[in-house]
C-alpha cells in the first residue's frame, strides 16, 4: 500500500510541475529544426526564391539588364527554366 501512495505522489508532482502547459511548442526554442512539417521548409524555399527573383526584377528595372552580375544571370535564367 505504501507504494502507491508514493506512486500517486510522484505522478502529481509530474503533472502539476512538469507537464507542459498548453500552447508550449513541443520544440524547444534552442531546437536547430528549423521547419516543423516539410510543407513549412517548401514554403520558406519558394518565399526565399521569389524575394531573390522581386530583387533581380527590381534592380532590372532601375538600372538595366545590363547590371546584373553574372550570378544574377544565371539565377534568373535558371529560375526561368524551372517554372
Amino acid at each position: 500500500m505504501p507504494y502507491i501512495s508514493v506512486a500517486v505522489i510522484v505522478i502529481f508532482i509530474y503533472i502539476v510541475f512538469f507537464k507542459p502547459k498548453k500552447g508550449d511548442s513541443i520544440f524547444p526554442k534552442n531546437s536547430k529544426q528549423k521547419y516543423q512539417t516539410i510543407d513549412d521548409e517548401f514554403n520558406a524555399k519558394r518565399k526565399e526564391k521569389q524575394q531573390n527573383i522581386d530583387r533581380i526584377l527590381e534592380k532590372i528595372n532601375e538600372k538595366g539588364v545590363a547590371s546584373l552580375t553574372p550570378q544574377e544571370k544565371a539565377l534568373l535564367d535558371e529560375y526561368s527554366n524551372t517554372q
